[in-house]
């Protein structure tokens, strides 16, 4: 058996701290960071334009014996609306996965779908009753109330939230829907319900190329050290780089150490685990939840199932995400009773922890979204506007719609 790869999100993405300046922008975990600024400043011409960026983070995908390994499990939303005004979904395979998942409960699979499709599934008792499940509605169409926690206005829901929602939110949120504010992930579970969620058929890497590819100038493996009046210090010798206007579409806690912002959000992590069966536990390609929540596992994919070229022809990958600290004993079990299969021999290929991977919005408190640091620097992340892709896409675009419509 080969070693696994075991990847560190705080030490390899940053590199002793190296942040990279990209002419679009990548950023860590789930975010995207601002990759909507190369389209946008590109109008601009005629001003020294600085993004900053880390190169590659989190939308990207490494190789591995001819897997394809996403650094840290994430579906992309082709409905997200910032993604459709950058119309980057037509320049890439693009693979839908299923508008269903399956439930683990009580040593059983339940399976749940879009009504419109799957209606005889929401006759299962063990996932709620059609009233709590109708209930969903109703909470779509209310106003979101701020000040409350997620958990809280999905409570009445019963048996369909302790079993279906809260789980799988924990996934979307990476941390207990009680401690995200409900406005914030009104917004996140709305965009689920409306969205178009899949993969590129080249891992989630696919996306961040294909909108690298619309930027005319890049300068890659360049740290820089300090943010001064007009221009950056590099690590490179005698260099420094000029700049009339800088956007930094880093990670949260590179940003606030250039620019020394005190006040910041916290930050939630997590763990993927890829694990290389002897056989598929199944032959669906839907997401498998543990509805009684009875160990480390968050979710789990046979993700070769829902986009074969993540496997070779023959072989299976599974894709599992854990939040808390767990030993891969402890993540096996789990796993063997979700799958309800023996986990033994199971191959592990490669762990990615990433613990920053998004943005908290804790209760009573939404993420600060303005753009503008100074006359001439700006922000962009989805630290500065919703703990989501399309979060991250909307601050890159406005922090360029800020930047040009004040030069022009």
């Amino acid at each position: 058996m080969r070693a696994s790869r075991v990847i560190h999100g705080s030490s390899e993405e940053q590199d002793d701290a190296c942040l990279r300046w990209f002419g679009s922008s990548f950023s860590r975990g789930r975010r995207l960071g601002g990759l909507g600024l190369g389209r946008d400043l590109h109008v601009a011409t005629g001003l020294n334009l600085c993004p900053l960026a880390h190169a590659g983070r989190g939308a990207a995908t490494d190789v591995v014996d001819g897997f394809r390994l996403d650094r840290g499990f994430q579906l992309i939303n082709a409905n997200y609306p910032e993604l459709r005004k950058l119309n980057v979904i037509n320049e890439i395979e693009f693979v839908e996965a299923p508008r269903a998942i399956s439930i683990s409960i009580e040593g059983k699979e339940s399976f749940l779908g879009d009504p419109r499709k799957h209606l005889t599934s929401a006759l299962d008792a063990q996932t709620g009753s059609i009233r709590q499940k109708l209930g969903l509605l109703g909470y779509l169409a209310r106003s979101p109330k701020s000040g409350e926690s997620v958990a809280t206005q999905l409570l009445p829901l019963g048996r369909t939230y302790d079993r279906v929602l809260r789980p799988f939110l924990t996934g979307v949120f990476l941390t207990d829907p009680s401690d995200v504010e409900g406005s914030v992930g009104k917004e996140i579970i709305t965009s689920f319900v409306t969205g178009r969620p899949g993969l590129p058929a080249g891992g989630a890497g696919d996306l961040a190329a294909a909108l690298a590819k619309r930027v005319k100038k890049l300068q890659l493996n360049t740290r820089i050290e300090a943010v001064k009046d007009g221009y950056l210090k590099t690590n490179k010798r005698s260099s420094k780089i000029e700049f009339d206007a800088l956007i930094i579409a880093t990670d949260m806690t590179t940003a606030a150490q250039l620019l020394d912002i005190e006040s910041v959000p916290p930050q939630v992590g997590c763990t993927t685990w890829y694990h290389v069966p002897n056989y598929s536990p199944s032959e669906h390609p839907y997401l498998l939840l543990d509805g009684m929540q009875a160990g480390p596992v968050v979710n789990s994919l046979v993700i070769s199932n829902m986009v074969p070229s993540y496997a070779p022809t023959g072989r299976h990958l599974v894709s599992t995400t854990t939040i808390q600290r767990a030993s891969e004993s402890e993540v096996r079990r789990h796993l063997a009773a979700m799958w309800g299969t023996s986990t033994q021999k199971w191959e592990l290929i490669a762990k990615y922890e990433i613990p920053a991977a998004l943005p908290l919005a804790r209760v009573g408190n939404r993420l600060a979204n303005n753009v503008r640091i100074s006359k001439n620097i700006f922000v962009a992340g989805d630290w500065r506007e919703s703990p989501s892709q399309n979060g991250a896409l909307k601050s890159g675009r406005r922090a360029a719609e800020t930047l040009i419509g004040q030069r022009f």
